[in-house]
């Protein structure tokens, strides 16, 4: 067979790994690369660069030598110390007192305490059963024995508790939580009742940033903390790692590895306590959980906004042992012996790449925003944007110049890509500042993270700088197209440190994609629809909830059953198409789809159960990446990373065989598109033959019983590491052999178990009694039997997780090669997953029309005439209630200007909701909208200072400026806001600016009766009312369109149904009656001055 693009790549490889593998990389016994830090004579900070002396020894050894050396300290098969008899095994009882949980129930308001991690009262439930006597707190151990006495990161005892039940490590996850939040009762300080709690330099309103601000002061840092040199010394060496962590990130919860935990200290605790239901640790404020629960409990802390930091083990305790005899030996190096950490991971929600069903905005873009401003003149800003899109390591770049006051198009674009965290420069964009509130607020509610205003952090230079790192022949289209425009380089740098200062860089760098956010949203290619529209015509979610349900327009229109068909069916209902071929051939595909209802829904079936391929290929590709971390952990990552790239193989087959079999319908399909969407590439289509590519990856890796490996002779470094393990197994297999011989006759019963270590021999009572061997020690036992080990077995099993380390790395070796040759195809991939996303997108269209309960009509376009025609048309999202359908004429028969009046609750504001849409009607015909504006409703934005008046016409400010003959315009109710005067002369000069200058369509709603006059003066106005008529002194709504002005209001019938008693009823009928009688001449001569005046100027001409 042909050699492969795959075989090529690791037979160039071989020659390299050979030498730098198994010698550098893989032997345990070499040294690693040692950093001590020398801790300031006054405080530990963040900021101050600290004293490093750095020692790297490089020892190159055969591998048949190391396997002969013998341990300096053997500690391999320890878990705790080794019972040196049966007698203290069987005596060693465990007080259960001491690992009672106590139980507490928190005083104080939940979302306070989320935002000031204080943990200050308590109130106790039961006092007695948590009483801990002077005795059992003596047996306590310091936490620093975790490190130098148990791999695992628990106590002596807790360690014992561990053997006798191996189901422990789920006792974490089980465990239900143990605060109850109520309102006081008992008031009791925390420190009252913790033995251990947060030191006052730590606490809330005493800890103090790096520079010994106040934190929660103007200026303060709140990601650092200053800890006294004479407190930190009174620390254990473990708790000083600790607080040598949290000191550089305060504002953050650590995950503290101890062995095969992962702890929680102090006010982390309280977090971990409160919100992921972890238990404490009797009366310490200290929680923690197992390894393996790591991804459910980090997802769960980020989607409440909180950033984690996880710090990892860089060393066993048997590479602790071995560094510490040889920096002794050699007089230099670090020779403390605990075990050496480093942060390995800092996660935060808009950069953490969520796992399947740890986050419920899976289905969405996870989305970080950098924004930088420069201040050109008073009335001049440019901000510089940069979009990560976590999901898809997509970059997306934006310039935007400010004029006004009113950002409106840097509210669009956050609503549009609606970021979960944002960055910036408090400097730049201080907390007072417009921009600031605005992303902070409640509709966006984005999480802010700072960074320093420090030149390198936002240095336009140095973003390209790094970008020629990573692109040395040719910069991305994006890059070049914004390669001189500072701010926005600025704002890329401003990412490129922040994704530095989490520690994935280099990950996104190496396979990241870039674009402009211009090219999806552009006005060429799409309708916009601006934070307005958005907002008033409730595209993406209401501003009440019914049932739980959702009744947005995108709530209504989902029925995609793919993450990715749910994505791309949100970004076309943000950017609705505008060219009229493309709008016809989406209608075409959804039209031809709807003909073939049962193989659709099969398709979708059968669908539902694929994998989210933007967020798998993304892990893949970033797996192909090479990191320095040095983390320890006890799972064989790389055969998780390869099993997760089998279950990402195998979809794939399947997602293009679901394309195919739908395919086969394909010669029905009037849409050419639709056509070559199902249709090879080597036959003229868009679909690549993935099968083809995948095949060539299964030639290479060997699945036997779930565990992956290369086929023999495809890694010859991997071979020789197998070959090592299996010799090894067969010298302890041997070396039983010859005790069973030797001292027990051959007997069956004698054979290896794996219970509190590998390779215990287990004896029956009867034979051991007889003749024990003097270097036998005891470790275990049960029913019959009793377990042994002895310093040979512990050498041959030392000997045997070395190579199996070196196994699990040459492992790691060719995984790497495997996903960068995956990441090397990825157009292949990402051309299959855009057509599995459209056609899913397209179903949910499908599905949506043929499964609602009233007609459903394609719209019609037209170029030749400005009009919008609706035939009893419905709100599209309420189909499935009485709802009484209304047609509309907007340039066909009647004016584009149309001015609604009609009673109060006759369902005026309903009207203008259902022309933000498409909706369900008998027939639709219309010209292309290029832009929808609306004013709808009444609000205040206090916190940025803005009145109820003052948002209306900063909403009307919009259409006016920037709308066309093409744009829609929907208002509801201008001028409301101040004095009847002032709001008619408003409302009045804006129509006559929509009538003359801009003549769009305009559905323009108002209760002021002068301004229904004043229509009947213009050619270009029609008026039209909601209908209703009285019966019986009661108003009857009939919630229909119809042409003409309506004759009254009718406030005083929603007085009444209201519930307002009689007596004011009364009061304001009689009120009223007296206006309508007495003023209404005024009111008329009035009515004839105003027309007067207008025709005079020349506002108005007569039609």
């Amino acid at each position: 067979m042909k050699q492969s693009t795959i075989q090529r790549f690791l037979t160039s490889s071989q020659k390299k790994n050979e030498t730098t593998s198994l010698n550098d990389n893989n032997v345990l016994n070499s040294n690693i690369s040692v950093e001590e830090r020398n801790i300031q004579n006054q405080y530990i900070n963040t900021a101050v660069k600290i004293n490093k002396e750095e020692e790297i020894k490089v020892i190159k050894e055969k591998l048949i030598r190391n396997l002969s050396e013998k341990p300096l300290l053997f500690n391999g098969l320890k878990r705790n110390n080794i019972l040196e008899t049966d007698e203290k095994q069987e005596n060693m009882k465990l007080n259960q007192n001491e690992f009672k949980i106590n139980k507490f129930s928190f005083i104080g308001s939940q979302e306070k305490n989320k935002e000031n991690k204080s943990l200050s009262v308590f109130n106790i439930q039961d006092n007695t059963k948590n009483i801990i006597n002077t005795q059992q707190k003596a047996k306590r151990t310091e936490y620093d024995k975790y490190d130098k006495n148990d791999k695992s990161g628990r106590t002596l005892k807790q360690s014992a508790k561990i053997e006798e039940n191996e189901e422990y490590d789920n006792f974490q996850e089980n465990m239900q939580g143990n605060i109850d939040f109520k309102h006081p009762s008992d008031k009791i300080n925390v420190y009252e009742e913790f033995e251990d709690v947060t030191p006052k330099w730590a606490s809330i309103g005493q800890s103090r940033d790096k520079n010994g601000k106040l934190h929660g002061t103007q200026d303060a840092d709140p990601t650092t903390l200053l800890i006294p040199q004479n407190e930190f010394i009174k620390l254990s060496k473990c708790m000083q790692q600790f607080w040598k962590y949290k000191s550089e990130n305060f504002d953050k919860i650590i995950f503290f590895k101890l062995g095969k935990f992962y702890e929680l200290f102090y006010e982390d605790a309280y977090i971990g306590n409160k919100y992921l239901d972890l238990n404490w640790m009797g009366r310490k404020m200290h929680t923690g959980f197992p390894e393996k629960a790591v991804h459910k409990y980090k997802a769960i802390l980020l989607e409440y906004g909180y950033k984690v930091v996880i710090v990892d083990q860089t060393e066993t305790p048997e590479q602790m042992n071995q560094r510490v005899a040889q920096n002794k030996k050699y007089g230099t190096g670090n020779t403390d012996k605990i075990v050496q950490r480093q942060i390995t991971e800092i996660l935060t929600k808009g950069t953490y790449l969520y796992e399947e069903g740890e986050s419920q905005m899976n289905l969405d873009e996870k989305v970080l925003l950098v924004i930088r401003k420069k201040i050109l003149s008073n009335t001049i800003e440019e901000y510089g944007i940069a979009i990560f899109e976590r999901q898809t390591n997509t970059i997306s770049l934006a310039f935007l110049e400010n004029r006004d006051k009113n950002y409106e198009t840097l509210k669009t674009l956050l609503l549009h890509m609606r970021p979960v965290e944002t960055v910036i420069d408090q400097n730049n964009l201080p907390s007072y500042d417009p921009i600031t509130k605005m992303i902070s607020g409640s509709v966006i509610k984005s999480v802010i993270s700072h960074i320093t205003a420090s030149k390198d952090n936002w240095d336009e230079k140095k973003a390209l700088f790094r970008l020629e790192q990573y692109y040395k022949a040719e910069f991305p289209a994006a890059i070049k197209f914004y390669k001189n425009n500072q701010v926005v380089l600025q704002a890329l740098n401003g990412l490129f440190t922040y994704l530095n200062q989490i520690l994935i860089l280099d990950r996104i760098l190496g396979c990241a994609r870039f674009k402009l956010y211009d090219e999806e949203f552009s006005l060429q290619q799409c309708m916009i629809l601006d934070s307005q529209a958005i907002y008033h015509l409730e595209i993406l979610e209401t501003s009440a909830s019914v049932d739980k349900k959702d009744y947005s327009l995108f709530g209504v229109i989902n029925k995609t059953v793919t993450p990715g068909g749910h994505r791309l069916l949100r970004r076309w209902i943000f950017a609705p198409l505008y060219q009229i071929d493309q709008i016809r051939e989406r209608q075409t595909m959804v039209s031809d789809i709807s003909k073939f209802r049962k193989e659709r829904d099969i398709f979708r079936q059968n669908i539902k159960r694929f994998l989210d391929f933007d967020r798998k290929c993304s892990r893949i590709y970033e797996y192909s990446i090479k990191t320095e971390s040095k983390a320890i952990f006890y799972e064989n990552l790389s055969e998780q990373r390869l099993k997760e790239f089998k279950n990402l193989t195998k979809t794939l087959r399947l997602a293009q065989e679901e394309i195919k079999l739908f395919g086969l319908l394909k010669f029905n399909f009037i849409s050419e598109r639709l056509r070559k969407m199902m249709t090879f590439e080597v036959d003229g289509g868009l679909l690549p033959n993935v099968k083809e590519q995948l095949d060539e990856f299964e030639q290479f890796i060997l699945w036997e019983k779930e565990t992956p490996k290369p086929v023999t002779g495809v890694l010859e470094s991997y071979d020789q590491s197998v070959a090592l393990v299996e010799l090894i197994e067969q010298k302890l297999e041997q070396y039983l052999q010859q005790i069973k011989k030797q001292l027990f006759k051959n007997n069956k019963d004698i054979q290896y178990v794996h219970t509190k270590f590998r390779y215990e021999i287990e004896i029956p009572d009867e034979l051991i009694q007889k003749s024990k061997p003097e270097d036998f020690e005891f470790t275990s036992s049960r029913q019959g039997y009793k377990r042994y080990i002895n310093q040979d077995i512990k050498d041959l099993v030392f000997d045997l997780e070395q190579a199996e380390e070196l196994k699990k790395l040459q492992l790691a070796v060719f995984g790497n090669f495997i996903f960068k040759h995956f990441h090397q195809n990825q157009h292949v991939w990402d051309s299959l997953i855009k057509i599995l996303n459209e056609l899913d997108a397209l179903c949910s269209l499908s599905v949506f029309g043929d499964t609602s309960e009233v007609r459903m009509t394609m719209p019609k376009f037209i170029t030749e005439k400005t009009k919008l025609v609706i035939k009893e048309g419905r709100h599209p999202c309420l189909t499935n209630i009485n709802f009484v359908s209304n047609s509309i004429d907007m340039g066909q028969k009647l004016c584009k200007f149309q001015l609604l009046t009609g009673p109060n609750m006759g369902g005026k504001s309903t009207i203008l909701r259902m022309l933000g849409c498409s909706v369900p009607c008998e027939e639709m015909e219309l010209s292309p909208i290029d832009r929808i504006f609306t004013r709808i409703g009444a609000k205040d934005y206090l916190m940025e200072g803005k009145s109820t008046f003052y948002v209306e016409l900063e909403e009307t400010l919009i259409p006016l400026k920037y709308g066309t003959k093409n744009s829609l315009f929907i208002t509801d109710e201008l001028g409301r806001g101040t004095s009847t005067y002032d709001g008619v002369a408003i409302a009045s000069a804006v129509m006559h600016y929509l009538i003359k200058t801009i003549q769009c369509r305009v559905l323009f709603a108002t209760h002021f009766r002068i301004l229904v006059e004043e229509a009947k003066l213009i050619r270009d106005v029609t008026n039209v009312h909601m209908a209703c008529y009285i019966q019986n002194g009661q108003v009857i709504f009939l919630f229909r369109l119809k042409e003409g002005a309506c004759e009254a209001s009718f406030g005083i019938n929603v007085a009444k149904v209201v519930g307002i008693q009689n007596s004011i009823i009364s009061k304001a009928e009689e009120m009223a009656n007296f206006f309508e009688n007495k003023v209404q001449k005024n009111s008329e001569q009035t009515l004839q001055k105003f027309n007067q005046i207008i025709k005079e100027y020349g506002i108005i001409q007569e039609g």
